[in-house]
């Protein structure tokens, strides 16, 4: 599991603190171009990668009987590097600024206001987080001690997608014009998490249940036309929600080992990413009737005597939008499936990665006109130095070469457009060279 979450604040000897997540790298293939990643499902796996950059800027203004008070800013850079394609600019995105007060008069009682992303547990194979991960602006609060937490979060958001709002030129009062905000609906969210452990103290087996739900509203609103002020589009009001369940285990067998089980049902909005705009929508033009199952399984096993470590991570999804179509492409199932034993041998830890994605659409093609269920199977060599006190799955950070083929269907190239020279290769050679960090974050069990 990446650690996500900043530093118990009993553990920053300082006011300040500084941590980071990155990966960083250069790749190809045997032609000489950009090597890329053959991926069909929605959440692939992560071996092949671009680069990415997270810091994160902590501050303690405050330590005291009635609280302790956190700031936090972590700012995110994305894959645009100057010294690879010559611009000197950058993507960057301001991922968290928040502040959170725990430990209020003394007890587990904890809140926050601002924005931040909330997480559970991932799959790391997978880049994926089954069950719960947002992207927020908002506040929330909960508890928090030994063996329990509990969270309310409300959050909203207003995406410049053209259906969240909606900006024109109007006649000033005076000379010139303006700009007006003719639609302007944010959406809502609510969302739950209960989280029990049992053990897991001393090197001892540890147990774990954990709930979640979510809650979104989209209120209703008017979309113009053109430069018209009089003629609309009427948008209705949209709904969805989200139930889940994970068992965790950790120090199993021993320390640096666990398994995660998740089950999750979505519906409606919370279908979709809540950054993202939903589609295949229902003869109201509203996402209330998608549907998605997902089943996830993590784990981790550490074989500290035979200098072995054994990362794998799954999961089934079962999509389905909102139009009345029966037989409809866009519906679908999908599996993936990842597996990277490790050796551990001081720095030196050599592995290797064998990954299959499958997805059966639940329709015809529409570039072919045939069903057909894709497949992409990858393995993966990869030799890496680590570093850290204790070797294991986990431990950054890690310099590593990687050699990647992916094997791919009929089924699979049929994905790609005809035009795409992807649609023609069966086999993909990757190679690259890249290094992964995390630090000065906590996070995990």
């Amino acid at each position: 599991m990446v650690p996500s979450d900043p530093p118990p604040i009993e553990t920053v000897k300082d006011r300040h603190w500084f941590g980071s997540y990155g990966r960083i790298g250069f790749f190809a293939d045997p032609d000489g171009a950009r090597g890329t990643q053959r991926q069909i499902v929605a959440f692939g796996p992560r071996l092949i990668e671009d680069n990415y950059l997270e810091l994160d800027f902590g501050y303690i203004p405050y330590r005291g009987k009635e609280a302790q008070v956190r700031a936090l800013i972590t700012v995110s850079f994305f894959d645009q590097l100057f010294h690879y394609d010559g611009k000197a600019d950058a993507k960057i995105g301001l991922r968290q600024a928040y502040v959170e007060a725990e430990k209020l008069w003394g007890t587990g009682a904890f809140a926050w206001v601002g924005s931040r992303w909330v997480r559970g547990n991932d799959i790391y194979l997978l880049n994926f987080w089954p069950m719960d991960e947002l992207n927020v602006v908002g506040f929330g609060g909960g508890w928090r001690d030994g063996s329990t937490d509990l969270m309310l979060t409300f959050a909203l958001n207003r995406l410049e997608n053209g259906l969240q709002v909606q900006r024109v030129p109007v006649p000033s009062n005076g000379y010139g014009a303006q700009e007006a905000e003719l639609l302007d609906r944010q959406k809502r969210l609510i969302a739950a998490m209960a989280e029990k452990r049992y053990g897991g103290h001393d090197g001892q087996l540890g147990l774990k249940v954990r709930l979640y739900s979510e809650l979104h509203h989209l209120p209703s609103g008017k979309r113009y036309y053109g430069d018209s002020y009089t003629e609309f589009e009427p948008l209705p009001d949209d709904l969805g929600f989200v139930a889940g369940v994970q068992f965790g285990a950790w120090n199993m067998p021993g320390p640096g080992g666990h398994l995660n089980l998740w089950l999750r049902y979505a519906q409606g909005l919370a279908v979709y990413d809540e950054l993202g705009t939903p589609f295949g929508l229902n003869k109201d033009r509203r996402a209330v009737d998608a549907q998605e199952f997902r089943l996830a399984l993590a784990g981790n096993l550490e074989l500290k005597d035979a200098a072995v470590s054994l990362q794998y991570g799954g999961y089934a999804r079962i999509f389905k939008d909102a139009d009345v179509n029966e037989e409809d492409f866009d519906d679908r199932q999908e599996y993936a499936f990842a597996v990277r034993p490790q050796l551990n041998l001081g720095i030196f830890t050599p592995a290797v990665e064998a990954s299959v994605q499958l997805s059966r659409p639940n329709g015809l093609n529409p570039r072919t006109n045939q069903q057909q269920v894709a497949q992409v199977t990858q393995l993966a060599v990869i030799p890496a130095l680590t570093f850290g006190d204790l070797i294991g799955s986990y431990t950054r950070p890690q310099l590593r070469f990687i050699y990647a083929v992916s094997l791919l269907n009929q089924a699979a190239m049929d994905y790609y457009p005809i035009d795409d020279p992807r649609s023609a290769q069966d086999l993909a050679h990757y190679i690259g060279v890249n290094a992964e960090w995390w630090f000065g974050r906590g996070g995990g069990y």
